[in-house]
């Protein structure tokens, strides 16, 4: 790569967003306004809320205790010589129950009886507009005066004793606030009657509070409420402000090009595809990290120096205060890698829209898919660990987090997995951006309007002999959404003893793995391929294809230690919750009644044929036109571990869905793949079983298994046998990938295109850097 001319584009792409009035606002003016406009708004609406106080009326008044005191009364001189007395709760009474609203207090100080009051209770909220009343009932200050002598109540019953009513309207938001607020106001006032009574009868008040919970904070440096807030805050920040800053500058710097005629220009210069995509990449790049830095300065302006001036009780929460100055490094420590992904990621989208008008609109799928990634770090009781640092996006947030929080010992073990995720995927985004700039249809693909019946005609008519990626993707998505959809319609219920009964789970297997999974995409080989053939790869006569069938048996054997162990490491590492363990024992629970046979066709022979047919047939052929034979391994593999559900047998099942893609397209056919997955599922079950009852039972496993305990499935096999099984798959992978695979039309030209980019950088360069002929 010539960095000289990464460096030329790098500059002609900043000089020319540096001149749009709409990138500039974007980066810039939007920023820089959006946080102290919201603020002041928020001062603003604020003040309406501070500006009604809470209308409450008082009805019996006269049965309240003299002491301690519930409400003041002020006497207030009008102008014709008449007297009003008004009433407000005791100061010191708000104080403690930590209130600060204003009241407008009515008072009837006659004694109503408490059903005429429930009676009328309803009409009088709605017709005098009342968002609370407070009902003393008739003899409440006599009981309360009476607990002053506690000896004449000692065998006494509490039930049926007069107590107040707090009477409110839930669905009335205001009368909703009201009831919070009247709740701590009482319930200071109800601990200092206690408190009164205590020393009337002259009992030590320890009695009600006879011991107090001291803490012990052991952290080098506590962190303080606004580092918290801010460590919640700045993982939004930098995900969702590095995306859209990288998004908008992305579609003028590709679709834009395209409606100005400009990119023709730059395709036709010197500078090899990968040049180009490094030069826009780095632009995109600067405009990201601007827009999240400028973001930040504007929300510390804003909790600064517009956020303090609110009062009242929102201050608390609402003033936080400045980010601290130190979180800035660790912002940027996230913030770079972050941007690079989502600049390669809305550079490959944006280089797909014909116009700027088009780019906009996948903006909101792009930030929709990030949103439970971003969302994740904010939840409670989530925290950074080894199964959170492998989730994309969402690891770096956590690291973050773990940094503001200072927690530096548990940010620097996980820091290695967060970064080699992050990097990976910024690897795999940068490729893809590539890819898209190799490609001709893709970058001159002309505006065109839609019409579903001309589409569907086009899309029968020109039906190809496999599925195309597009294709291939939807149907892994339908395969996804299906069971989530069906949910309410295939859950087998559980019998009384919480278990599903043999039928039960037969019926549900037949249904999940023939009607979720295999019915939808022979449908959709029928309807949308030339080839059915083709498609599922069903070639048996073919000498790789018999060949492939023995080779996959003995390496589903020789790997199926590692699959225990890496099983092992990732429960280890994302331990599986109770509820869920409980939930899988009563859906395997049937097994207990089926013969063996039965249970090695339903968990072995059909989910092989099922999930083959899904991932390495249909979904792989589809994704072979992508033009990279691993990207579409990976896809399909990816496909097939989500299959699974749930995140523990995700991991494994992704992983060796990768060998059964490679078995598969190097063996050019679908049987060796079936093979592989019907062993390996065997042979997980058959060590699910191996207890040290059975090692007794059975002599021979004893040269086999190395450890057992009394669990099943806890069975450590022979080192010696392992090392073999490690020797052997890497024997077995040799044979295989040494198999001459076959080529899609669009593998066979990226790797022409791989070849002649390949030439055009070894080439002799002119003075200029260009490649001389």
């Amino acid at each position: 790569m010539n960095w000289d001319n990464v460096k030329l584009i790098l500059k002609r792409e900043l000089r020319d967003q540096a001149r749009d009035r709409r990138t500039l606002f974007s980066v810039v003016g939007l920023p820089v306004l959006l946080y102290p406009l919201m603020g002041l708004m928020v001062l603003n609406v604020m003040q309406f809320r501070q500006a009604h106080p809470t209308r409450l009326r008082v009805i019996g008044l006269t049965e309240l205790p003299s002491t301690p005191q519930l409400f003041e009364s002020s006497v207030e001189k009008n102008d014709d010589d008449t007297e009003t007395t008004t009433y407000q709760f005791a100061e010191e009474l708000l104080k403690s129950a930590g209130v600060t609203s204003r009241f407008n207090i009515e008072v009837s100080e006659a004694s109503v009886d408490a059903a005429v009051v429930e009676k009328t209770a309803r009409e009088t909220l709605e017709a005098e507009k009342l968002d609370a009343i407070i009902y003393f009932p008739p003899g409440f200050r006599e009981r309360m005066e009476s607990f002053q002598n506690a000896r004449n109540n000692q065998e006494e019953s509490a039930e049926g004793l007069p107590a107040p009513q707090l009477i409110t309207k839930s669905s009335d938001e205001r009368s909703k606030l009201a009831e919070n607020r009247l709740k701590q106001i009482l319930h200071s006032w109800r601990e200092n009657l206690i408190q009164f009574n205590l020393e009337a009868n002259d009992v030590p008040s320890q009695i009600t509070d006879p011991f107090s919970i001291g803490t012990l904070d052991l952290s080098d440096k506590p962190l303080d409420t606004s580092s918290y807030l801010w460590a919640k805050i700045f993982p939004f920040i930098v995900v969702i402000w590095a995306l859209t800053g990288a998004f908008y500058p992305a579609i003028d710097l590709c679709a834009g090009e395209k409606e100005r005629g400009t990119l023709e220009t730059l395709l036709s210069s010197p500078a090899l595809r990968s040049e180009i995509v490094a030069g826009k990449l780095l632009a995109i790049m600067t405009f990201s990290i601007a827009t999240s830095v400028l973001n930040l300065m504007s929300m510390g302006f804003t909790a600064t120096f517009v956020m303090g001036q609110v009062g009242g009780e929102m201050a608390g929460k609402l003033n936080f205060g400045p980010p601290p100055i130190w979180s800035l490094g660790w912002l940027f420590l996230a913030l770079i890698p972050m941007a690079a992904l989502f600049s390669a990621l809305a550079l490959a989208i944006a280089t797909m829209a014909r116009s700027s008008k088009e780019g906009q609109y996948y903006l909101l799928p792009l930030l929709m898919l990030n949103l439970p990634l971003v969302v994740l770090p904010v939840l409670p009781d989530t925290e950074l660990s080894f199964g959170t640092s492998l989730i994309p996006v969402s690891g770096m947030s956590f690291l973050l987090k773990t940094l503001m929080e200072g927690d530096y010992a548990r940010a620097a073990t996980y820091f290695v997995p967060v970064l080699a995720v992050t990097a990976f995927c910024i690897w795999i985004a940068i490729r893809w951006a590539i890819d898209q700039f190799n490609n001709e249809s893709v970058l001159f693909r002309e505006s065109e309007r839609f019409n579903l019946k001309a589409w569907l005609r086009k899309v029968w008519r020109d039906r190809q002999t496999t599925p195309s990626p597009a294709g291939a993707f939807v149907m892994g998505i339908v395969l996804l959404a299906l069971p989530h959809a069906l949910s309410g319609y295939i859950q087998p219920e559980l019998n009384g003893d919480g278990q599903l009964e043999a039928p039960q789970l037969v019926r549900y297997m037949l249904t999940n793995q023939i009607g979720l999974i295999l019915l939808p995409v022979v449908v959709a080989a029928l309807i949308f391929t030339r080839s059915v053939t083709k498609t599922f790869q069903l070639r048996l006569a073919d000498r790789q294809a018999l060949l492939g069938i023995p080779l996959a048996i003995a390496l589903a054997i020789c790997l199926h230690p590692f699959a225990l162990y890496l099983r092992m490491l990732i429960q280890k590492s994302i331990p599986m919750s109770q509820d869920l363990q409980e939930r899988l024992a009563s859906m395997l629970g049937g097994t207990a009644d089926l013969p063996i046979w039965a249970i090695f066709a339903m968990f072995a022979v059909l989910p092989a044929i099922c999930e083959e047919f899904a991932c390495r047939g249909f979904i792989l052929s589809g994704m072979r036109h992508l033009g990279h034979k691993w990207a579409a391994i990976s896809i399909s593999a990816i496909f097939f571990g989500m299959l699974h559900g749930i995140l523990q047998q995700s991991i494994p099942a992704a992983i060796f869905g990768l060998m059964i893609g490679f078995v598969a397209v190097q063996c050019r056919s679908l049987f060796p793949a079936i093979a592989f997955h019907m062993v390996h599922n065997s042979l997980v079950f058959a060590h699910g079983v191996i207890t040290a009852e059975t090692m007794e039972e059975h002599p021979w496993l004893n040269g086999l298994v190395w450890w057992v305990s009394d669990m099943p499935g806890e069975a450590g096999y022979n080192p010696f046998l392992v090392a073999i099984a490690a020797l052997g798959a890497v024997v077995i992978v040799g044979v295989i990938a040494r198999m001459p695979a076959e080529l899609s039309v669009e593998e066979r030209r990226q790797m022409a295109l791989s070849h002649q980019g390949t030439y055009r950088a070894s080439a002799p360069k002119r003075e200029d850097g260009s490649p001389s002929t």
